[in-house]
């Protein structure tokens, strides 16, 4: 079984206006949509789409907690998540208008040690058969240390688990040898204070996460294509593929596609590189679709690509 955990899960209030956004002004939406939202939630999201089983985990509180579950619900998608009494799951809002997108992100609920305890005895009941996923943000109320707390739970056992969050909290997790880390690649760049326009900072980057103890990385420069780098190693270029009159429409969850593609792919043909591929394939369907890309997108892409 494929776990995800979202330490801060949302709700997306997206908001389209047809008026460029000025502080102070008061608009009318030409529309508006409410998404659950999320990493290791887009994750479980897009895994769905592939067929493929997943349980969602976090922690939720309030009415918007009780929408992000009934939301989450609809998408078919399997739910562990632990309620907490105090605050409510955050809402962030994103206004577009014709030139930008403003976001604007919420706080989040005020999680206590017995809640987070709660957690931690459904990750101390994973196998070595099962992967975990964790992503995101670590809210204030949360130990920032959380990701080497999950990691210890895991002690003993074999189970795969991937990362997607903020370089300071992925460096201090990286001693645990991680099976796969995907970086946001501004935030490395900052990071490392890097130039990932030379391909050899983009080596260096790659260099750094496997010196201090990650398995396999991929790491996508957006439209210049990902580098993916194997725990032998090498390291793999993986071109972004074009489908035929696509569009940005919406960015939001192509990281998180990667790393359901890769997981889809990985569990049906163990194949690094072939897993890698149907990455990209998926986060360039995210890119380019309203929301989370649907299988027949993803696969539409990866037919475009051929083989390493």
């Amino acid at each position: 079984m494929i776990y995800t955990v979202t330490t801060s899960p949302t709700l997306d209030l997206i908001m389209d206006i047809n008026d460029p956004l000025i502080s102070g002004g008061a608009y009318r939406a030409s529309h508006e949509e409410l998404r659950p939202g999320g990493k290791g939630i887009n994750i479980s999201i897009m895994l769905c789409h592939l067929g493929i089983t997943s349980t969602a985990l976090g922690f939720v509180a309030g009415f918007s907690g009780d929408e992000l579950m009934r939301l989450t619900a609809a998408s078919g998608i399997q739910t562990g998540f632990i309620r907490v009494r105090r605050g409510r799951t955050r809402i962030n809002l994103r206004i577009k208008d014709h030139q930008k997108e403003t976001r604007i992100n919420g706080l989040g609920p005020a999680v206590t040690a017995q809640d987070l305890e709660y957690l931690l005895r459904k990750l101390k009941s994973l196998t070595d058969d099962d992967i975990l996923v964790l992503g995101g943000i670590v809210p204030p109320t949360l130990p920032q240390d959380i990701f080497k707390t999950f990691f210890k739970a895991l002690e003993g056992k074999k189970t795969k688990v991937i990362i997607d969050t903020s370089p300071e909290f992925l460096e201090a997790i990286l001693e645990f040898q991680p099976f796969l880390v995907k970086p946001d690649k501004l935030e490395l760049a900052n990071y490392l204070k890097l130039d990932f326009t030379k391909e050899e900072d983009v080596f260096k980057a790659l260099d750094y996460l496997k010196d201090k103890g990650a398995q396999n990385i991929l790491l996508s420069i957006g439209k210049r294509g990902t580098y993916f780098m194997t725990s032998d190693e090498k390291i793999t270029y993986i071109a972004s593929p074009k489908a035929e009159n696509a569009v940005n429409l919406d960015k939001t969850g192509a990281g998180d596609s990667m790393i359901a593609g890769f997981l889809f792919d990985y569990l049906e043909t163990a194949n690094l590189k072939s897993a890698a591929l149907m990455a990209v394939a998926a986060g360039s369907a995210t890119a380019t679709a309203i929301g989370i890309a649907s299988k027949d997108e993803v696969l539409q892409l990866r037919s475009l690509m051929g083989n390493l």
